[in-house]
C-alpha cells in the first residue's frame, strides 16, 4: 500500500504539469475550435527564459516566475495576432498547421540562440525526500503540485466569477450571440491565447528542476494534449482531472510493470476509455449541425 501511495504522489507531480498545459489546449479550443500546437514550445521557452533570468541574471525566483508568465503571455498575443486572426476564415486544419509551424520556428530559434544545451533549473525547494507516514515526499514535488493547482484554482475563479472571465465563457459558447450583445470577440480570443500561453510557461518553469532544459523539452505537451482528450476536450475540469490521471497512471505502470511500458499501457487505458465514452470522462457529446 505504501508503494502504491508513493507512486500516486509522484505521479501527481507530473500530472499537475500535464493538467496546466492541457488546460491551455482546452480553453483555446473551446472558443476557437483550433488546436494550438505551439504550446509545447512555449513550455520550453518558459523554462529557458526562466533559466536566463534566475540563473544568469540572478533575479529572485518569484519575480522571475511572474516575468516569464508575462513575457510568454505577450508572445501568445503575438501568435494570435499573426498566426490566427489573419486566417480566422480559413479551414481549421490550415490554422492548426500554422500553429505547428510557429512552434517549429520557436524551437529552431531556441537552438540558434542557446544551442542544444542540457541544463537543470535550480530547485526553489529541497529535493531531499521527507518521510510522511512511510511515504517519501520531497518539498519540491509538493511545491510543484501546490503551485500548479493554485494556478488552476486562480484561473477557475477568474473564469467563473470575474466580468472578463464571464465574457470569455460567453464568447466560447456562442460567438454570434456574444457579438450581438457587444462583446469584443477578437479581444476576448486574444486574452484566451495569452492565458493559455502563460499556463504553458508556468508548466515549463515548474517542471524545469525535474528535467533537462533543451529545445526538445516541449514534447511533454504531447502527453498533456492526450490527457486533455482523456478528460474530455470540451471540459475545463476534465483537462485538469485528465492530466492528474495520466500522470498517476503512467507512474503506477512504471512502478508495477516497467518504465519501458508506461506509455504503452497509458495509451491502452486512453483507448479503452474513449471506446466506452468517446467524448472523454467529462466531455459532452457534440452534435454537428447540418
Amino acid at each position: 500500500m505504501t508503494l502504491f501511495l508513493q507512486a500516486v504522489v509522484s505521479g501527481l507531480t507530473f500530472g499537475s504539469i500535464y493538467g496546466l498545459v492541457g488546460l491551455g489546449y482546452v480553453i483555446v479550443y473551446k472558443a476557437t475550435k483550433v488546436l494550438n500546437f505551439a504550446l509545447g514550445d512555449l513550455v520550453m521557452l518558459g523554462a529557458m527564459i526562466g533559466l536566463i533570468l534566475h540563473v544568469e541574471q540572478e533575479i529572485p525566483y518569484w519575480p522571475t516566475f511572474f516575468a516569464v508568465l508575462l513575457i510568454v503571455a505577450l508572445l501568445g498575443l503575438l501568435i494570435e495576432r499573426v498566426a490566427y486572426r489573419p486566417l480566422i476564415k480559413a479551414p481549421h486544419f490550415a490554422i492548426i498547421l500554422t500553429t505547428a509551424a510557429v512552434g517549429e520556428i520557436i524551437r529552431s530559434l531556441a537552438r540558434i540562440w542557446r544551442g542544444d544545451e542540457l541544463r537543470y533549473f535550480p530547485a526553489i525547494l529541497s529535493r531531499r525526500p521527507l518521510d510522511v507516514g512511510g511515504i517519501a515526499v520531497s518539498p519540491l514535488g509538493l511545491g510543484i503540485i501546490g503551485i500548479g493547482l493554485a494556478l488552476v484554482l486562480i484561473f477557475y475563479l477568474f473564469f467563473n466569477f470575474s466580468t472578463t472571465g464571464k465574457t470569455m465563457r460567453a464568447a466560447s459558447q456562442n460567438l454570434d450571440a456574444a457579438s450581438l450583445v457587444g462583446i469584443d470577440v477578437p479581444r476576448t480570443f486574444a486574452l484566451l491565447w495569452a492565458i493559455a500561453s502563460a499556463m504553458a510557461a508556468a508548466a515549463g518553469i515548474l517542471i524545469a528542476p525535474l528535467v533537462l532544459i533543451t529545445p526538445e523539452m516541449g514534447n511533454i505537451a504531447i502527453k498533456a494534449f492526450v490527457a486533455a482528450i482523456l478528460g474530455g476536450f470540451t471540459s475545463i475540469p476534465g483537462a485538469i482531472v485528465g492530466g492528474l490521471l495520466w500522470g498517476v497512471t503512467e507512474n503506477l505502470v512504471g512502478v508495477y510493470i516497467s518504465t519501458a511500458f508506461k506509455d504503452v499501457v497509458a495509451f491502452i487505458v486512453l483507448i479503452t476509455v474513449l471506446m466506452v465514452k468517446p467524448a472523454g470522462l467529462f466531455g459532452k457529446k457534440q452534435r454537428a449541425r447540418v
